[in-house]
């Protein structure tokens, strides 16, 4: 989860700049490729334990869950990202 946010946090940045996304300073970044390599292992790093941990026997119920809670988690920080950006 660390990890995640880590990497959330530093595809902000990237994105936003040193002086956030209000224009003062340099401003937006519009080279997204960084900031989208930055926020593609966020599913599989928040996924991982979910599918990892035994919590229940069948395997493929972890794995749907964690699918679901690494996509909703990227998909918040690419609300994040939008919302700062607009």
């Amino acid at each position: 989860m660390f990890v995640s946010l880590v990497l959330l946090v530093s595809a902000l940045w990237e994105f936003c700049g040193i002086n956030g996304c209000t224009g003062a300073g340099y401003g937006i970044s519009r080279d997204v490729g960084g900031t989208i390599g930055k926020l593609a292992p966020i599913p599989f790093l928040i996924g991982l334990p979910v599918f990892v941990v035994p919590w229940w026997p069948n395997r493929r119920v972890r794995a749907v869950a964690a699918l679901l809670a690494g996509v909703a988690f990227a998909a918040l920080g690419f609300a994040i990202l939008l919302c700062l950006a607009s």
